[in-house]
C-alpha cells in the first residue's frame, strides 16, 4: 500500500523554480541548474517560458544573468489553475 506521501501530486519543474526564486530573490541560472539537476539548456529553456509568462525577469548584471521574482500570480482565468 502506498504511503500518503506517495499520493501527493508532484510539483513541476516550473512551479518548483519559481517559488526557489521567491524564496531567494536574485538567483543564478547555474544554481538553479544545480538545485534542480537540471542541464545547462533545459534551465535557460524553463527560465525563458517563464519569463515569457510573466513569472519572473531575467536581469543582466555584473556577475551575469540573474533570475529576479515579477511578484506577478499566474493563474489561468479560464481553468482558475495557478502555478
Amino acid at each position: 500500500m502506498a504511503s500518503t506521501a506517495d499520493s501527493k501530486p508532484q510539483l513541476s519543474t516550473q512551479q518548483r523554480v519559481i517559488d526557489y526564486v521567491r524564496r531567494y530573490g536574485r538567483v543564478q541560472p547555474q544554481d538553479i541548474a544545480e538545485e534542480f539537476d537540471l542541464g545547462g539548456v533545459e534551465t535557460l529553456n524553463v527560465l525563458t517560458t517563464l519569463e515569457e509568462m510573466g513569472a519572473l525577469r531575467l536581469v543582466s548584471g555584473g556577475d551575469g544573468v540573474a533570475a529576479v521574482p515579477t511578484g506577478q500570480s499566474l493563474c489561468d482565468p479560464y481553468t482558475g489553475t495557478c502555478i
